[in-house]
């Protein structure tokens, strides 16, 4: 009884992994197999030769989860599945992957873990944070093995070209639950969204008032990248801040309409990685200040312009009679 690969799309908290635990719920009863999930850790193969799962039951990951985060990626299992977290994961993605999808490498037949008809759905939630060297060995994984494994997904974004034609998308609207229910408890929380969106306003009335840029703002540049990275802000969530705040300027009519195609080109055409491109950690400040030095430099054009449209205006003054 093979399940198709079904990616759930939607905002968080809006249900997604919900849903995914009542499909398998009743797809474990229709095979009228026990559905127990226990909670394990998978540790990457290091130079001891030393990887894969470690058992842990349910009890000892309660009672000591913090001692056995050293162990590796925590995870869930049970009779029918795989349930890794791809948040967790961190820029191991890849490597964690490859191990996972490694294992039923040169089976026939899917038995993977201790006994009976074991796992053969693989679920990754946050898949929208999959690097595309992950992308490409899942999709090869279904490519070969897609008789025998099913993938599940839930994600943010829309599927990479690479995995449209295997997956049914299905999408998943929602409010975001989760914050929701912790506004509830504490009323006066602001949306991390609502933050981010004064927190680029304000550099984007800073910035555009500067007349001139020097060496000095190259040193405010950085130190604003690292207050994003630290904050785990992704390169896709800062190009789509800029582009809703150069609008937003546009429609308060503080920008003209080919001050706003300049800024929008630049952000269109940035050259970094985003969504299911990921770029080496060491690069991405220095993406990061490429694209806000081209940004200024055109806030800072955008100013000379104006400066010397005024100065060609001509000066009214009194006439000598």
């Amino acid at each position: 009884m093979q399940l198709p690969n079904l990616a759930w799309r939607g905002p968080r908290g809006a249900g997604k992994v919900k849903e995914v635990r009542r499909i398998l719920t009743e797809y474990a009863a229709r095979l009228r197999i026990p559905f127990s999930p226990q909670h394990r850790h998978w540790q990457l193969q290091g130079g001891d030769g030393e990887g894969g799962e470690i058992s842990t039951s349910v009890e000892e990951s309660a009672s000591t989860a913090k001692g056995n985060e050293k162990k590796g990626l925590l995870y869930e299992t049970s009779m029918i599945h795989r349930e890794f977290d791809v948040a967790r994961m961190s820029l191991q993605d890849k490597n964690y992957i490859q191990d996972i999808l490694g294992a039923i490498q040169g089976t026939s037949n899917i038995l993977i873990g201790d006994s009976g008809p074991s796992s053969h759905i693989f679920v990754f939630h946050h898949a929208h944070l999959l690097s595309e060297e992950s992308v490409i060995l899942l999709q090869e994984t279904i490519e070969r093995y897609g008789a025998v494994v099913s993938i599940f997904l839930t994600t943010e974004q829309a599927l990479p070209e690479r995995l449209r034609d295997h997956f049914l998308e299905i999408p998943f609207p929602g409010k975001d639950t989760s914050f929701q229910s912790l506004k509830v408890q504490h009323p006066k929380l602001v949306a991390r969204r609502a933050s981010w969106e004064r927190f680029f306003e304000a550099t984007w009335r800073k910035w555009h008032s500067t007349k001139v840029w020097t060496l000095d703002h190259v040193v405010e540049l950085r130190q604003w990248i690292y207050i994003c990275l630290q904050r785990n802000l992704r390169w896709v969530d800062m190009v789509q801040f800029w582009t809703e705040t150069v609008q937003a300027a546009a429609d308060r009519g503080e920008i003209g309409t080919e001050e706003l195609r300049g800024y929008l080109k630049c952000l269109a055409t940035a050259k970094g990685g985003g969504g299911w491109i990921m770029l080496p950690s060491y690069r991405i400040p220095i993406a990061w200040e490429r694209l806000l030095l081209d940004l200024t430099g055109l806030m800072e054009a955008a100013a000379a312009a104006t400066a010397a449209s005024v100065a060609a205006k001509p000066q009214r003054g009194n006439k000598n009679k």
